[in-house]
């Protein structure tokens, strides 16, 4: 019934058709059904209209200029972006991955050892930079000689905090 044209009068019992037998899926239809007793009927026609056609084509051929090109280089820059950012931090994963299973030289080990004994009281470099924020004159050389920026030794002999009575 749904493939019925004309389906603004309804089909009588006994009505004079022509069809043609086809499949739909697994069931057996009638296609092509044409009306013997209405002449002036158009022929189905899968086709569509010619000025669908026309108005479809334009703008399907003004999007694919004005936007198509526009379009097709935008995605080529957020690709290349997002590709740059993510060879980034592959080359970025990979180096820190080689650095941490490099072996341990013995010359590095000695470095290492060496510094943590030339702080034995374990002092670090704060922000302090004047003798009267010193706790002892160990504290104040040591901060003369590893800290950037002291004001604690005016004459540049290495001795820190000379004219301070405190100690």
């Amino acid at each position: 019934m749904k493939d019925f044209p004309n389906k603004t009068i309804l089909p009588k019992i006994g009505e004079k058709l022509t069809f043609s037998i086809g499949q739909d899926g697994q069931k057996i239809k009638a296609i092509n059904i044409v009306r013997l007793e209405f002449p002036n009927q158009p022929e189905k026609n899968h086709a569509i209209p010619e000025r669908i056609v026309s108005r479809s084509k334009r703008t399907s051929k003004q999007a694919h200029e004005s936007g198509g090109l526009f379009g097709t280089v935008l995605v080529v820059i957020i690709v290349g972006v997002i590709g740059y950012f993510v060879y980034g931090f592959i080359q970025d994963f990979l180096h820190r991955s080689e650095l941490a299973n490099q072996p341990v030289t013995t010359e590095t080990l000695q470095i290492a050892n060496q510094q943590v004994k030339s702080n034995p009281n374990h002092f670090k470099c704060d922000g302090r930079i004047h003798c009267s924020q010193m706790n002892s004159k160990d504290e104040a050389d040591w901060f003369a000689q590893n800290c950037p920026g002291t004001r604690m030794d005016g004459d540049g002999d290495g001795d820190a905090c000379e004219s301070d009575s405190r100690w």
